[in-house]
């Protein structure tokens, strides 16, 4: 379902600004309206890095989006998964003059969007962004982009399940 968001975002709002969107974190739905919030990733021609926040919604087969904020990537000082050992979704971005505190759609998804994030600003920026507070085994860099997405944070979650269920087969 994100990668279809992902390609009808690129088509509606960020060819006309000349921009590549690289990544889209859903967050969760503060309201009971059939529109979502997204943060975006996005690199222009000029090769800056912008976070947009967006609202889009869906209506039958058209999508329309309202550009909420957006902050240039060097402006984030800091990405805060608050707890590393609850599976939490909330993220606290510290950007220059603000903290912004988002819910993501989901855990697997925080991760993967701090995943998008540590390699796009070493990409573009030259150095990490600093992080705190997420479990260093599922933001590790040795296997994160050669897999897509989270599958990596679904893959380890899955192993944790089936090994709760041995043990409790055991009793």
């Amino acid at each position: 379902m994100t990668r279809i968001l992902k390609i009808n975002l690129q088509k509606v709002f960020f060819t006309d600004r000349e921009e590549k969107l690289i990544y889209v974190l859903q967050l969760a739905n503060l309201s009971k309206e059939k529109a979502k919030n997204c943060l975006c990733i996005s690199v222009t021609v000029g090769n800056d890095v912008y976070l947009t926040w967006l609202l889009v919604i869906e209506e039958m087969s058209e999508i329309k989006c309202e550009k909420l904020r957006s902050w240039m990537l060097h402006d984030l000082t800091l990405i805060d998964g608050i707890d590393p050992s609850a599976d939490n979704p909330v993220i606290n971005m510290h950007l220059d003059s603000e903290v912004l505190h988002l819910e993501a759609h989901s855990t697997a998804s925080k991760y993967a969007f701090l995943r998008c994030l540590l390699k796009i600003s070493d990409e573009y920026l030259g150095h990490d962004i600093p992080w705190q507070n997420f479990d260093h085994d599922f933001v590790g860099r040795s296997s994160s982009f050669l897999v897509p997405d989270d599958f990596v944070v679904i893959m380890k979650l899955c192993l944790d399940v089936l090994s709760c269920a041995c043990v409790l087969n055991c009793f």
